[in-house]
Parts: C-alpha cells; sequence; structure tokens
C-alpha cells in the first residue's frame, strides 16, 4: 500500500517506547512474539543441568592421551559416535578439533559404535555402526587399540569427499542417525560443515533463508515431517560457517544467524545439547570436488537514491522483538544517510516498516512501527533533528509484498524474511553508500 499523506508519525521518545513481545494467535505462532501462552526466557538464562553433564562428559577426556593412558580395564562397549562431514566444495577442510576432538576420543573411551555419512547433495555413508572394540587385557594393547581407533575415526573424516554437486545437510543428518539405531550410553552426533546447505528441505540459497527467524524454520520443518529424529543425541558443531572460495564468507551476524538456525533446527528434532565448535576450520578444499552453488550473502541494505530499505543480516532484529541485533554495526551503516540528512534541513526520512502476515493485522502492524521506531531512533542518536524523521508500520499490507503463506496456510520462513524489513523514503533523492 501507499500510506496516505499525513498518516506518518514522528517517532516517539526513547524511553517511552515499549519494548515487548507480541503474541500472536494460537493457531498461528509467529517470529513476532512467543509461542501461544509462552513465557519468554530471559537473556543469561543458566543453562539446564542435562547441558552441563553433556559438556562435562565431553571434557572428561580432553586429550588423546587419557585415552590410552593408565592401566584401567577396559570398559564394557556403550554409545556412539556419527559423524556428518560436507567434504565438498566452498567449505574449509574437516578435521576434528577442540570439543569435536573430545567427543571422538569419549567415543574411543567407551568403544561406541561409529558412522561416518558425507554430506553432499545425495548423503552416503562411509563408515556403518563400526564397533570401536578395545578388549585387550594388556593395557599396552588396549593402548595401541585406543589409538587405532582414533586414527580410524580421523582418517575417515580427513578422507571423506563429495561424489554429487550440492550439499543435503539435513539429510545426512538423518541418515547419520538412522545407520547405529539407538545404542545405550552417550550418543554423539558430530557435524563437520560449513552448514550452508544447498539443497534438500532446509536450502539456504533460497532467497530470504538465510534471514529467516530461525523458530519459524524449525517449526515449518516440523509440521512437514522434515526433522531428523535426535532424542536422546548430543550434537557438536563444528567449522560452522567456516567458507572456502568462491563461497563468499559470512560476516558476524550472518555467522550468528546461521548458528542460530541450526541449534533451533536441531534442537526441534529432539536433541538434548547444541554446541557449536571453540576452532574454526581453515584451509581450501579440492579443486576437483563435485561444484556446490554458493550462498548468497546479503549486504543488509540496498539503496535507489529515493528509498533505503534494511532487509536483514547486520540490521536484523532479535526475533520477536523490536530491538537491533547489534545497534552498533546499525548505526555506522546508516551514518552515512544520517550525516546527509543533518546536512539538508528540508529533507524529510519517512521511516516504514513491514512484516510478514504472521499474525492479526493490528499486531503484525504494531510490531512493523516499533521496529520503525527503533530504526528512527539510532538515526536521532547519530543526530538527526525528529522533525525530519516520520514513522509509520505498515504491517502486512504494503506494496511489493511477497506471498509467504502457501496453499495450505503454512508459513513459507524465507519469503516471510523477504517482507520483514525498514523501508526509509527520502523526500528528495539521496547518495547511496
Amino acid at each position: 500500500m501507499t500510506p496516505a499523506a499525513g498518516t506518518v508519525t514522528s517517532p516517539v521518545r526513547r524511553d517511552t517506547l515499549t519494548r515487548r513481545a507480541v503474541d500472536g494467535p494460537a493457531a498461528a505462532p509467529t517470529d513476532e512474539g512467543p509461542r501461544a501462552g509462552g513465557v519468554r526466557a530471559a537473556r543469561g538464562t543458566p543453562r539446564p543441568a542435562r547441558w552441563v553433564a553433556a559438556l562435562a562428559s565431553l571434557a572428561v577426556v580432553g586429550s588423546s592421551a587419557a585415552c590410552a593412558a593408565g592401566p584401567q580395564a577396559a570398559t564394557e562397549p556403550s554409545g556412539a559416535l556419527v559423524v556428518v562431514v560436507g567434504g565438498r566444495s566452498n567449505a574449509a577442510p574437516p578435521v576434528l578439533s577442540g570439543v569435536a576432538a573430545s567427543a571422538r576420543d569419549l567415543a574411543v573411551q567407551q568403544q561406541s559404535v561409529f558412522s561416518l555419512v558425507v554430506a553432499d547433495g545425495a548423503p552416503f555413508t562411509v563408515e556403518q555402526a563400526v564397533p570401536l572394540t578395545a578388549d585387550a587385557t594388556d593395557a599396552g594393547a588396549r593402548a595401541e587399540q585406543y589409538a587405532a581407533n582414533r586414527a580410524r575415526i580421523d582418517d575417515a573424516v580427513t578422507g571423506a569427499r563429495a561424489r554429487t554437486p550440492e550439499s543435503d545437510l539435513l539429510a545426512a543428518i538423518d541418515l547419520g542417525v538412522q545407520t547405529v539405531g539407538t545404542p545405550t550410553g552417550v550418543r554423539t552426533l558430530v557435524v563437520v560443515d560449513s552448514g550452508l546447505a544447498t539443497a534438500g528441505a532446509l536450502d539456504l540459497t533460497v532467497p530470504g533463508m538465510l534471514d529467516a527467524d530461525p523458530r519459524q524454520v524449525a517449526d515449518t520443518l516440523a509440521d512437514f515431517s522434515q526433522l531428523p529424529d535426535l532424542r536422546g543425541w548430543s550434537v557438536v558443531l563444528q567449522g560452522l560457517a567456516d567458507t572456502a572460495p568462491p563461497q563468499q564468507p559470512l560476516d558476524a551476524a550472518r555467522r550468528t544467524q546461521l548458528a542460530s538456525i541450526w541449534t533451533a533446527v536441531l534442537q526441534r528434532s529432539g536433541a538434548t545439547v547444541v554446541q557449536r565448535g571453540d576452532v574454526r576450520l581453515v584451509g581450501v578444499p579440492d579443486p576437483a570436488l563435485p561444484a556446490v552453488r554458493p550462498v548468497a550473502v546479503d549486504p543488509g541494505m540496498r539503496c535507489t537514491g529515493e528509498v533505503l530499505t534494511l532487509t536483514g543480516g547486520p540490521l536484523a532484529f532479535h526475533p520477536g522483538e523490536p530491538t537491533l541485533l547489534d545497534e552498533d554495526t546499525a548505526a555506522e551503516l546508516l551514518r552515512p544517510y544520517a550525516e546527509q540528512l543533518i546536512a539538508r534541513p528540508r529533507l524529510i526520512a519517512e521511516v516504514f516498516g513491514t512484516s510478514p502476515a504472521v499474525g492479526e493485522p493490528d499486531v503484525d502492524r504494531q510490531v512493523s512501527e516499533d521496529r520503525a521506531q527503533e530504526v528512527a531512533h539510532v538515526l536521532i542518536d547519530l543526530g538527526v533533528p525528529i522533525p525530519q524523521l516520520h514513522v509509520l508500520g505498515l504491517g502486512s499490507d504494503f506494496a511489493g509484498r511477497v506471498p509467504d503463506r502457501d496453499a495450505t496456510g503454512h508459513l513459507l520462513p524465507a519469503a516471510a524474511a523477504l517482507n520483514r524489513t525498514i523501508r526509509i523514503d527520502f523526500t528528495e533523492p539521496v547518495e547511496c553508500v
């Protein structure tokens, strides 16, 4: 819709801006507020005891020497280790390090079964339910068995190679856990990949998907029964967002967003713990590997001279909140436009918020206005006089809206992200920076 003259308003004072999550109707939970009846957990909430226990279990064998040394008797075999490896183009070569290496050592210590799956466009199994047996009665011989089992895992990881173009990481995870069934003991899934999947149910090449609300992504996959069954599994993500050319590197905001998407998906799948690896992967993959399409990394804003549109990335908002993910970065990106407004007192910026159709129209409109107010306050903090700023929330009623529900009424998270914007209309052309 084109706003009628006189419908825009000046920004309210920052200290009166309502900062709240907005409840959507129970039939259509949205990222614009908690699910029906939900109470949003405060940031800084202590981790549950099971998280702490799982982290402790991975730290028990923090070095390979811990597995091999000592005269203790061989333990009864238990648990499972599944490693899903990209081994593909556009991502750093796979290797286990840090927390992922500790997960390997724990599996060796408890003589788990081991499977490895390659996450290319048609995921396949390399190692399937191999028992990491170390049953020698002599401590020295048993130490040699532990070392051989560690080497077998490491060689399988570093030697993994994609056979088919693209990457269907979600299907590979599903295949991996199916290879071992439900053994007793600690079950750990280690994913060694950038996470930039390009095929299957979670395809990040779909426009808007990288900026989609993580919970909406997870809920939509669940609605269509496209999630693996990870109940009872702990997950370690090694190499997440670690890319190689021609894939464009991810900025800090996109790295965080990608981790949030995969964490939401894995938790929605039933994982008890999702932990990101503490060591980045580096290097260049073999150029002979099958091609993988790069995932486009939108700069988060586009400018025509008359209109500046904020689309996400470093200018995104916290899901369900009218607060920017990184106000300092947003301020730096908006500074050149603030300076032009300050230098041209007759120039007016009309700040419009838009929203996907995720709830009642009035709720969508209010959320979009709260976010427009937040951007207006960033400009005010940069020195723009309040009379030069007008604010209006359009909700989901605006020109150029992308259909964000399918024929059955299910929300399309990527399309919803494309509709979640802040649009700044200038009364005179500005210089795009």
